[in-house]
């Protein structure tokens, strides 16, 4: 069963392997794991989203999710959590670089909006 949870200390050693099956070189950084919201499925993390904070602003810097995954709903939840999570550390603002447009499509369901950039990158911002 999915579901949608805020990370704990005892998440980090299933959250750096989780990460290193997407990026096998990865070095996580452990402070920004812990402002993180996970999926899992029983006991094992499927899904995840982590913001680094800047100030009042939240940079994504991970947003993975298993490609078998295909309720929406969860993909939802997992978000509002981040909002939730976000508000309560006084982020105003979640920014993300999407890697494609399919991506920004995705962001865009979850409330964000694509902001122009002078390198033509994929940025998206939502204010919480």
């Amino acid at each position: 069963m999915l579901t949608v949870k805020k990370y704990e200390v005892d998440d980090l050693e299933s959250v750096v392997a989780f990460i290193r099956k997407v990026q096998k070189n990865a070095k996580p950084c452990e402070k920004i794991l812990s402002r993180s919201v996970l999926i899992k499925d029983d006991a094992h993390i499927v899904g995840m989203v982590a913001y680094e904070s800047h100030d009042y602003m939240g940079v994504i810097r991970y947003f993975l999710y298993d490609a078998n995954i295909k309720r929406v709903d969860i993909i939802i939840d997992l978000f509002c959590a981040l909002y939730k999570n976000a508000s309560e550390d006084k982020i105003k603002q979640l920014i993300a670089k999407a890697p494609t447009m399919e991506v920004s499509k995705l962001f865009e369901i979850l409330g964000f909006n694509m902001v122009q950039n002078e390198k033509n990158e994929i940025i998206m911002k939502i204010n919480l």
